[in-house]
């Protein structure tokens, strides 16, 4: 998959600090769990965009709103746990 727009994305720390709002996950540890597990869906980061991040890959947004709806949460609660500008 590739994606060119990265404003649909998360890095795995900002993926925990959402999770540890609804108190699901509390580490990126956690948030690479969910990934191998396939909850969440992840993508390999840009080679010049890896700076930013311990870690060489991205979390889609929208499979963390799709995780989240799952287990019951309204788009309300979800749109106030992402970080600043991410959009559902």
């Amino acid at each position: 998959m590739i994606i060119k727009n990265f404003s649909h994305t998360l890095t795995l720390e900002q993926v925990a600090r959402v999770l540890e709002k609804f108190r699901i996950v509390f580490t990126v540890e956690g948030v690479k769990a969910k990934i191998q597990l396939q909850q969440l869906t992840a993508i390999s980061k840009p080679y010049e965009d890896r700076r930013y991040s311990g870690y060489p890959y991205l979390v889609l947004i929208s499979s963390l709103v799709d995780y989240l709806r799952d287990k019951g949460y309204t788009d309300d609660e979800i749109q106030n746990a992402l970080p600043y500008g991410a959009e559902i």
